[in-house]
């Protein structure tokens, strides 16, 4: 493992200045429910010991095994032009346990992992993960075997359901379905809902927008005709578009405080147009994106000011240097020096990815994770 000598963080942060929009904010299907949190949070009585827990995302970047498997998975066999080999292999997943253990997340969506067992490897070079996480997983129908998933810290939650959602494309190809899992935070019984979204690729230019709108229209009806979905849920993934495209604002439907769904991500940019997770030529894109309800958006407002209340202590499993902000809701992009490209060219800058072209470079993903930190506000 590389020695980490340095450190830096693009904190994105915005403030209360929404509270009061919220309170006069209609719902999308929801307004009872909301009032009926609104009165909750307003009297404070259910709002005692809070304790914010770490949520993150990873794009891993073609996480595969060296095992021919009944996917299409020529590209990383040891026989390929990649020459994708055991040492290869172990080598990544200690990339990416370096990644998740130096953000030491609670709650981690993957996507980009080809099955389960790649899954089990990882965690076992987890010094964070190893003995306390469990492993959410359902094979994808992606030809690739391109799967997603979620893995949790069990010593702070139990799993109460996983279900799929299948996305039909325009073309008819199969592609990655949509993740839900139900989680019960234990000891307050709380619940959450947490989707894994990876949606199509920007593969064939303009037309492919077509499928990324049929996957936010897929989530969209699965959160408006489930009635067993809680009102404090998480949405995260590579959504192959960014927080401002009309997949997200208009298919899903989220964006700021004004919306159901309150994307952090699409807050971010609209502090600061050019931050994002993944690079190309044209800048950065920020296809890497957290969203929440607007129950949980609107209590964490409140829940991270009670959390600080009366001491300025950064929470114990937080890094200070990485909490300087503690006490509003917002995305963090993890981005390391060690995570990136130092080599003077036109890439210098740029996530260090496992290969550049044909040319193997020992790296991590093209993507830089993101996290951020959540209160569930207990009611009992």
């Amino acid at each position: 493992m590389r020695k980490i000598n340095s450190f830096f963080e693009i904190k994105l942060t915005f403030g209360l200045g929404f509270l009061f929009i919220l309170a006069g904010c209609g719902s999308m299907g929801s307004k009872k429910h909301w009032r009926k949190v609104d009165a909750k949070l307003l009297s404070g009585s259910d709002q005692q010991h809070v304790k914010p827990f770490r949520v993150s995302f990873y794009n891993l970047e073609n996480l595969f095994d060296t095992v021919d498997g009944p996917n299409d998975d020529a590209e990383f066999l040891p026989t390929s032009a990649n020459a994708w080999n055991g040492e290869r292999y172990k080598s990544k997943l200690r990339n990416m346990a370096q990644v998740i253990d130096s953000i030491a997340p609670d709650i981690l969506g993957l996507v980009e992992l080809e099955n389960a067992f790649v899954l089990e490897d990882l965690r076992a070079n987890s010094s964070v993960m190893k003995g306390r996480f469990e492993i959410a997983h359902r094979e994808s129908p992606d030809l690739r075997g391109i799967d997603v998933a979620l893995m949790y810290n069990a010593e702070l939650f139990r799993i109460s359901g996983i279900y799929m959602t299948s996305i039909a494309l325009p073309d008819g190809y199969a592609t990655r379905s949509i993740m839900r899992v139900h989680l019960v935070e234990k000891g307050t019984g709380d619940s959450l809902a947490v989707f894994v979204n990876h949606w199509p690729s920007r593969r064939g230019g303009a037309a492919s927008a077509a499928s990324r709108m049929a996957a936010a229209t897929a989530l969209s009806q699965t959160l408006q005709n489930n009635p067993t979905i809680p009102a404090n849920f998480l949405i995260m993934g590579d959504f192959n578009d960014d927080p401002e495209d009309s997949s997200i604002t208009e298919g899903l439907q989220a964006g700021d405080a004004f919306h159901s769904i309150v994307n952090l991500a699409f807050l971010a940019r609209q502090a600061d147009s050019t931050v994002g997770t993944i690079a190309w030529h044209t800048g950065w894109n920020m296809f890497d994106q957290i969203m929440i309800s607007r129950p949980l958006y609107y209590n964490n407002l409140h829940s991270h000011e009670l959390a600080n209340e009366g001491s300025k202590k950064t929470p114990s499993h937080l890094h200070s240097y990485e909490n300087k902000s503690w006490g509003s809701i917002q995305i963090n992009i993890y981005k390391r020096p060690w995570m990136l490209q130092h080599d003077g060219n036109k890439y210098d800058g740029w996530p260090l990815r496992t290969y550049a072209g044909k040319k193997y470079t020992n790296g991590y993903s093209d993507h830089l994770p993101v996290y951020t930190d959540i209160v569930l506000v207990h009611r009992h």
